[in-house]
């Protein structure tokens, strides 16, 4: 999971959960102050009736003194009612209470104030009630609408962390994408500061540049010690060859020391050719080309395909041209040939004899792709593994297999940004060029 997405996810179970407390506690909050402005105002009833009775006498509430039947007035609408009788005994009642009354064949719940008083030597019971259905209906409404205020700030919470998220960790994909991502080579690492406001993405960017330029550093060193020792290998093998080509013009060589001369010969020529392979690999790691040529790929297959069919005869392998689509691409015209070449090469010296190479170049809408295939014995793993890799001199290898030429056809892919595949199987092997088609 993305921190972006664990960000949003976090923020959003926090506030939900603190909002469904809320929401569970509210109604329980509102009731109990509600219910605690009703009491206040029930004794505020209360007070005043009392002062009225102090002032004015119980006249207002009996006719005539006649205390025995009690005196009840409820409002209009029911909502609250007044009740004054005389009791006989005296008791202290001075409490607040929830009671039901059916009136009118209707059921309400009402809260009710309860009072005993003295007035001219008689005792009085005072009920004042106000009903708790307002309150109710109060309740259920602001119920309704605490969990209609729940969802929406769940949703409008959600799209803004999602938008802030997204906007606090874009710096961060920046540097993923544009720094990580896409650089296979030091050289291409891009040292451009990511503009953000956030310290640790400038930390992890100025941290991540110093170290790129460390392994360049050391990519360089690399590369100019190969180039160097190439060139300073290159004069000696040039002189040990001309001396072995000097042996051959005497005429009193016998067959045994010729045989040594042709042993010297072609180990010399193994060498050059190494170095040779080394001295490229340098020059194109180290973009010594210029990438401005405009090649017909049609033509670079049957160009190839013409070049190679006389020696895939003469091993007696058939090296068909299934399909060439017409495709101009803008390249380094000699490495883009090297490259196809290079892996037509291999096909040639590792398929056995009676065996079948196919070449073809087909043209989509994504772009174009060189394909070619063969039914040699295919790649070990670990070899392919250590090309990938860049290893210079491989481990396990044969003798008569260097890697150079599959790490050129690596090397130069990259460089010219030509995305190559390589499928091995025991049964063959099949590599894969990419063309991308400029829009």
């Amino acid at each position: 999971m993305q921190l972006s997405s664990k960000m949003i996810l976090y923020n959003l179970l926090a506030k939900g959960v603190i909002l469904l407390v809320f929401l569970m506690s509210g109604p329980f909050f509102l009731k109990y102050f509600a219910v605690k402005n009703t009491d206040n105002r029930l004794l505020e009833k209360r007070e005043q009736v009392l002062e009225i009775i102090r002032i004015q006498g119980l006249e207002n509430f009996f006719l005539e003194e006649d205390y025995s039947s009690g005196f009840g007035s409820y409002n209009i609408l029911k909502e609250e009612y007044i009740l004054l009788e005389r009791i006989a005994e005296p008791f202290l009642v001075d409490t607040i209470y929830n009671e039901e009354r059916i009136i009118e064949n209707e059921s309400v719940t009402y809260r009710v104030c309860s009072y005993v008083f003295s007035s001219k030597g008689e005792y009085f019971l005072l009920e004042i009630g106000r009903s708790l259905e307002t309150i109710k209906d109060i309740e259920k409404i602001i119920f309704r609408i605490l969990y209609i205020t729940f969802f929406i700030f769940l949703l409008l919470t959600f799209f803004l962390d999602t938008a802030f998220g997204k906007w606090l960790v874009r710096p961060f994909k920046q540097i993923v994408e544009n720094k990580l991502l896409h650089i296979k080579e030091p050289q291409q690492f891009q040292y451009s500061p990511i503009e953000t406001s956030t310290d640790e993405f400038r930390l992890l960017d100025v941290s991540l540049s110093d170290m790129m330029k460390r392994i360049q550093k050391a990519f360089n060193q690399e590369r100019e010690f190969i180039s160097h020792a190439s060139h300073e290998l290159k004069t000696p093998l040039s002189i040990l060859q001309s001396k072995v080509e000097g042996f051959f013009n005497q005429d009193n060589l016998n067959q045994d020391q010729m045989e040594k001369l042709i042993d010297m010969q072609s180990t010399v020529q193994k060498m050059k050719k190494m170095v040779n392979s080394l001295l490229l690999i340098s020059k194109v790691s180290n973009a010594q080309f210029l990438k401005s040529d405009s090649v017909v790929l049609q033509n670079l297959l049957l160009e190839l395909y013409e070049e190679w069919k006389p020696m895939a005869d003469e091993k007696n392998i058939i090296l068909l041209l299934e399909k060439n689509d017409h495709f101009e691409f803008t390249t380094n015209e000699s490495l883009c040939t090297m490259m196809v070449q290079n892996a037509l090469v291999n096909s040639l010296k590792y398929t056995p004899e009676g065996g079948q190479i196919k070449m073809s170049g087909v043209n989509s809408t994504m772009g174009y792709q060189i394909t070619i295939a063969d039914n040699g014995p295919g790649i070990l793993e670990d070899i392919m593994d250590q090309i990938k890799e860049g290893t210079v001199f491989l481990k396990n290898a044969s003798k008569d297999k260097s890697g150079f030429g599959l790490q050129l056809i690596y090397k130069i892919g990259l460089f010219l940004n030509i995305k190559v595949q390589i499928d091995t199987k025991p049964t063959g092997t099949t590599v894969f060029f990419n063309f991308n088609k400029i829009i």
